[in-house]
């Protein structure tokens, strides 16, 4: 697996779109250096200067996941502990792999997609057996009632 993602016709896309590169991560360092010198940009010095952040806004990387995600759950009706103890042991299975990171960018992207009035798929591969993700409303395929296994997602 690369390190760097972008090479220079990606960068040149960006420029010629009018973005900021600075903080894109490239191939081959020296390549970019060589450019940004020819453009009077920032060089990179390092690897330690590119971050390995998701670039969200702060209110969702403070975002307590646990919380936001229990405020989905159905207050009342049928199977209410049944299905908090299915968020619950999901839950933890993605905190065991440090996965929060991701429920937070999930989340910023759904309520972005929701704000634009986009469309995205109901849900398909093993994703779908993921409650916490249909409560989030990644997909649409409710696995706690078609009694899908988490463990097929998270192996």
């Amino acid at each position: 697996m690369e390190k760097y993602l972008a090479d220079e016709h990606i960068g040149i896309e960006l420029l010629y779109r009018g973005k900021d590169i600075t903080d894109v991560p490239f191939k081959d360092i020296e390549q970019f250096n060589k450019v940004a010198t020819e453009l009077e940009l920032n060089t990179i010095s390092d690897i330690s200067s590119i971050s390995k952040e998701f670039n969200i806004p702060l209110h969702y990387k403070e975002l307590d996941v646990e919380e936001f995600i229990h405020s989905k759950m159905p207050a009342s009706g049928q199977d209410v502990k049944i299905k908090t103890a299915r968020v619950d042991m999901e839950l933890a299975m993605y905190k065991e792999r440090g996965l929060y990171p991701i429920l937070q960018l999930l989340i910023y992207i759904i309520d972005t997609m929701r704000k634009h009035n986009l469309v995205w798929g109901v849900g398909r591969g093993s994703s779908v057996s993921s409650y916490v993700l249909y409560l989030l409303g990644v997909h649409k395929v409710d696995s706690y009632k078609y009694n899908l296994d988490i463990k097929e997602f998270l192996k």
